[in-house]
């Protein structure tokens, strides 16, 4: 029996969301998912009249923000913390993603520590996608940066997961210990006979499917990470950055961490955060649900 997706779509109604909603409700009609719209209001009334005014003001903006008679839209307004509500009522409805907008003006200081994205981020069971460009097409040309955890193959499996047409590249970059003092190429060396290594355990571990074999490039650059995967979203046409939430190195720390921080910021296309723990009823079973 096939399970239809869900997809979140928490909203403010300011103008950061109006991206994230064309993509969500772009995905929506793709793959024939349910689309909850939540907007979450701060518990600032004072008696049940105001509680329920503001409600129903929410309850209508909710239901003008997606007028599409061919999708399954549900609508949800609540009270609380923004960060905990979401995530309650994303366990609620078995949402396999939550997308969510970041301003142009806010990309390299709205996702710092403390932040609703950040801390959805690092808390929440199921990927996060962070919207910044336009829903005009689907995602063709996908980059996954690994490190070669397991964190980084569950993001790239992910991708693959979800986006199963689209072109994938796997982007590691590497920097060598000491490299002023000791010069690169020697070290260099040693350190990319280790990454051949590493790479075809990771992709062992990963089992692609031959259709997915096909679709999938593999970069290996030296230098700093955030600007490898900058020079490669720009020159590629990147529109979807695919990243672990928790790995081994600063690639694909815990969100809350400097470099993936700064990878959200610096990346002109969309970023989908993928946690390492995803929950069975996630996003990980969406291939095999799709071919039941």
């Amino acid at each position: 029996m096939t399970t239809s997706r869900v997809i979140l779509l928490p909203t403010d109604f300011t103008g950061r969301c109006d991206r994230s909603r064309d993509r969500a409700v772009f995905l929506a009609r793709t793959w024939s998912a349910k689309l909850v719209l939540l907007h979450v209001l701060p518990n600032d009334a004072t008696v049940l009249g105001e509680w329920q005014e503001s409600l129903a003001r929410a309850q209508a903006k909710l239901r003008a923000e997606v007028r599409d008679a061919d999708l399954v839209v549900c609508t949800r307004a609540e009270f609380g913390d923004v960060t905990s509500t979401i995530l309650d009522i994303a366990a609620e409805v078995s949402a396999d993603l939550i997308i969510t907008g970041i301003s142009r003006r806010d990309e390299f200081d709205d996702f710092l520590m403390g932040t609703t994205i950040e801390r959805l981020a690092r808390r929440a069971a199921l990927p996060l996608l962070i919207v910044k460009g336009g829903a005009e097409a689907e995602y063709r040309q996908l980059m996954a940066a690994t490190d070669f955890s397991e964190c980084s193959r569950t993001a790239l499996t992910t991708a693959v997961d979800l986006f199963p047409k689209a072109a994938i590249t796997l982007l590691h970059a590497y920097h060598v210990r000491l490299e002023i003092l000791r010069g690169r190429e020697g070290p260099a060396a040693v350190q990319q006979a280790d990454i051949a290594y590493e790479l075809d355990a990771f992709l062992s571990g990963a089992a692609l499917s031959r259709e997915t074999q096909a679709l999938l490039d593999v970069s290996v650059d030296y230098g700093d990470v955030c600007q490898v995967a900058r020079d490669h979203v720009q020159a590629n046409g990147v529109d979807l950055a695919v990243v672990g939430t928790h790995g081994r190195s600063a690639l694909a720390t815990a969100v809350i961490g400097s470099t993936a921080r700064a990878l959200v910021g610096c990346l002109e296309c969309d970023v989908l955060l993928v946690p390492q723990n995803i929950r069975t009823r996630g996003l990980g079973n969406i291939l095999s649900r799709k071919r039941v």
